[in-house]
């Protein structure tokens, strides 16, 4: 095996190590937007979210709401690194091919 096809081989193993630390974070984050809403002159804050094809909305005390807001604009950026991280894999596999990475990976296992 060639010095740059190990080094691509870390770079995959690194790669996938971040991903699922990535999506092990997304699953404690929460999802949605905060919004405020008027109610009887007093405004209200909720954390609206999808849950199927229903929109979900939560009161959240004004005190939590900077932590939420933190914890979704945290998803957002965590989103956008998915992606990176998706497209410099799929290079990974494309240049090495994927019997190059399946070898690895079954030898990885063992």
């Amino acid at each position: 095996m060639s010095v740059l096809e190990e080094v691509l081989l870390e770079e995959y193993d690194r790669s996938m190590r971040v991903i699922n630390a990535i999506k092990a974070e997304q699953k404690t984050l929460p999802k949605g937007s905060v919004q405020e809403k008027l109610i009887g002159g007093r405004k209200y804050l909720y954390l609206q979210y999808r849950d199927g094809n229903k929109i979900r909305s939560d009161y959240i005390r004004k005190a939590d709401a900077d932590i939420i807001r933190k914890g979704i604009k945290k998803r957002k950026e965590n989103d956008i690194s998915l992606k990176e991280l998706e497209k410099s894999i799929a290079q990974i596999e494309k240049a090495l091919g994927k019997d190059v990475i399946n070898e690895h990976t079954a030898e990885a296992v063992h």
